[in-house]
């Protein structure tokens, strides 16, 4: 994308490298709070802005009553842009979400994996579909309403991604998957604000989705239980709960699909909550242990496979050979966690130990890396290690923090 640079006075950070003069900037607007106020604060800097509305699922294609409302949605945003004065376009990528990213999803859950779709969709629809699209719009560069940043790495000049500086709305673990490559004409205008702010700023300009609720889970499955909804689009695979301790059966699992490690099992009669601890898709079996402490739930190691680097090349340690220190999440809303990462040619992925014991550490899950605010990227989880019970090391809780996700820190 080329700029056209017509304004002076104008300097925006674009791709992580400060631009001047005056763009054409394409957002995708989606109607809620964050896109809608990105777009009215490119549009205060003298920008020429562009909405993009992007509709990814087909609510036609599901059995059941919709959760989510695509067509209120598209209203929405055309509201925002009539009264930001801008133009608004609506972009089709039914196809190649469905191609992409929902069909691959539906294939690892039958499978009894846990992918999480959203990084596909970041990948290949917002950062891959919409960037072509607004290309062919004659956009000079593409703006979300993520809380994410963009630097430019000192050695090699390339994107990197940084962390919101909001942690309690950082998306950076969504974006773990996105090419680097792609960063390079793309603006996060939210990315050094809090939440807080952002609806304090459209309260004040009058925006009209100034008290629109933020989305909740993933989109096409929405408010919804997961397993109601995994369920309209592959075969339920029903099975038998049985307890990690005495392999004894202790009821009926109606589909061992929607079911995940350190999800609470749901089987009453039993004298305390049950988790699961891991799954047998041949046995039909989803192993489970009393309480949400169980050692059975925790492990020191993990394998990953086919890890991506955002900054296209590993880390130089883990290049040359040694360990890499770094963070991790295993979830969105986790704490960040120390760990170390190894090579393992006999995986062609990388060998984790975990500072402290981690739990519920699940295959296909979307491990991400940090050093410090910045996403190294991400891989899918191959298997977690022995747990702490298969190796009968009992649970030590003061090796634990005090809190696994942002909310139960913000809490304490």
């Amino acid at each position: 994308m080329e700029g056209f640079g017509a304004a002076r006075g104008i300097k925006t950070w674009v791709g992580g490298r400060e631009v001047e003069g005056k763009r054409t900037v394409a957002v995708g607007l989606s109607g809620g709070v964050d896109s809608t106020v990105a777009a009215w604060m490119l549009k205060q800097q003298g920008h020429d802005v562009v909405g993009v509305f992007m509709r990814n699922w087909d609510e036609a294609e599901e059995r059941g009553d919709s959760a989510c409302s695509a067509d209120a949605d598209w209203t929405d945003a055309q509201r925002v842009a009539a009264h930001l004065g801008i133009p608004i376009h609506h972009a089709d990528f039914v196809r190649q979400y469905w191609t992409q990213v929902f069909s691959e999803f539906v294939a690892q859950c039958s499978q009894g994996l846990t992918p999480n779709p959203d990084l596909a969709c970041n990948r290949h629809i917002k950062f891959g579909a919409l960037l072509d699209f607004c290309r062919g719009l004659g956009a000079d560069c593409v703006a979300t309403g993520h809380y994410a940043r963009i630097s430019r790495c000192e050695q090699t000049g390339r994107p990197q991604l940084l962390r919101g500086r909001d942690a309690s709305k950082d998306q950076s673990y969504f974006l773990a998957s996105v090419e680097g490559t792609a960063l390079s004409d793309v603006l996060f205008p939210l990315g050094a604000m809090r939440k807080a702010e952002v609806r304090r700023v459209a309260e004040a300009a009058g925006l009209p989705s100034a008290a629109r609720k933020s989305s909740a889970g993933i989109c096409f499955i929405g408010r919804r239980q997961f397993g109601d909804f995994i369920g309209e689009f592959a075969q339920p695979v029903p099975g038998t709960f049985v307890d990690v301790e005495s392999g004894e059966a202790v009821g009926n699992c109606a589909n061992l699909a929607a079911m995940t490690h350190g999800q609470g099992a749901g089987i009453s009669g039993l004298p305390e909550r049950v988790y699961v601890v891991g799954k047998d898709m041949r046995e039909r079996r989803a192993y489970v242990a009393r309480g949400g402490d169980h050692p059975a739930l925790f492990c020191s190691t993990a394998a990953l496979r086919f890890p991506h680097w955002i900054g296209g090349d590993p880390p130089p340690e883990l290049a040359a050979g040694t360990p890499l220190r770094c963070h991790y999440k295993a979830r969105y809303r986790q704490v960040l966690r120390e760990c170390t990462f190894t090579w393992c040619l006999c995986l062609a992925g990388l060998l984790v130990r975990f500072r402290q014991p981690a739990r519920a550490i699940t295959p296909q899950q979307a491990f991400v890396m940090y050093q410090g605010d910045v996403c190294l990227g991400s891989a899918p989880v191959l298997h977690p290690g022995q747990s702490l019970f298969e190796r009968g090391i009992p649970l030590d809780k003061t090796l634990l923090e005090t809190a696994d996700t942002i909310d139960e820190a913000q809490a304490a």
